[in-house]
């Protein structure tokens, strides 16, 4: 069963205390989700301070009333985490949720399956967002790459998984599974192909010229969002 720490009915104070509390007891790889009534962003400051690269930091509902965060503890202390890793490790997540949601429609659970796709939307939004705002203008940069370069072509595709995105949202609500299905189908096969540029040729590339402080950043810029 899911381990969920709800902290909006503790006093202010007591609430940094019994996260971090939390998370010391969870074993290499278990995770828990918090449940708060604002944006933890300072929270996530203090996990970058005092636990950097030894914890996962997984917005799952971002507002205006509610923020769940999943908060996993790595295995290993991460010492120069590498791009690749961070975002590969996200794109795996994101086909875990997608799945999931996949088996709600399946078995007709639609409350399941709008929780499910929106936690998988908003997710692949971040992702999309990391790469986009932070670490695509560096890879332009340190390449001079624009357009006609990988980042261009990856922006394109952006826009076609942000459209099927919206076309799921939209069938998920009307709880239409004919097209649910549809565009699920186009959305599985276009992230298999653009993950795997990404996987194989963007991150390592952008690995291979970034220094151990310039990929840190990318990561600590990227779970802020």
């Amino acid at each position: 069963m899911e381990k969920i720490l709800d902290v909006r009915e503790m006093t202010p104070k007591d609430r940094h205390p019994r996260i971090f509390e939390t998370y010391n007891a969870l074993g290499a790889g278990e995770h828990f989700i918090l449940v708060n009534d604002h944006d933890p962003k300072p929270l996530l400051y203090q996990f970058q301070s005092e636990h950097d690269g030894e914890f996962e930091w997984w917005p799952l509902e971002q507002g205006p009333e509610v923020w769940r965060i999943m908060i996993v503890k790595r295995g290993d202390k991460a010492v120069n985490r590498t791009v690749t890793d961070y975002l590969q490790t996200d794109h795996h997540r994101l086909d875990g949720i997608f799945a999931r949601f996949q088996e709600a429609v399946k078995d007709k659970r639609w409350e399941d399956a709008s929780k499910d796709f929106r936690e998988f939307r908003l997710g692949l939004k971040r992702h999309i967002r990391a790469e986009e705002d932070i670490l695509f203008p560096l890879f332009e940069e340190k390449t001079g790459m624009f357009d006609g370069g990988p980042t261009f072509v990856m922006r394109s595709e952006h826009q076609d998984i942000q459209a099927l995105l919206d076309r799921i949202l939209e069938s998920t609500d009307a709880r239409d599974e004919a097209g649910v299905a549809d565009a699920s189908e186009a959305l599985t096969s276009y992230l298999a192909d653009h993950n795997a540029k990404e996987e194989q040729i963007l991150y390592p590339e952008s690995d291979a010229f970034l220094s151990d402080a310039e990929r840190d950043q990318v990561i600590k810029k990227a779970q802020t969002l």
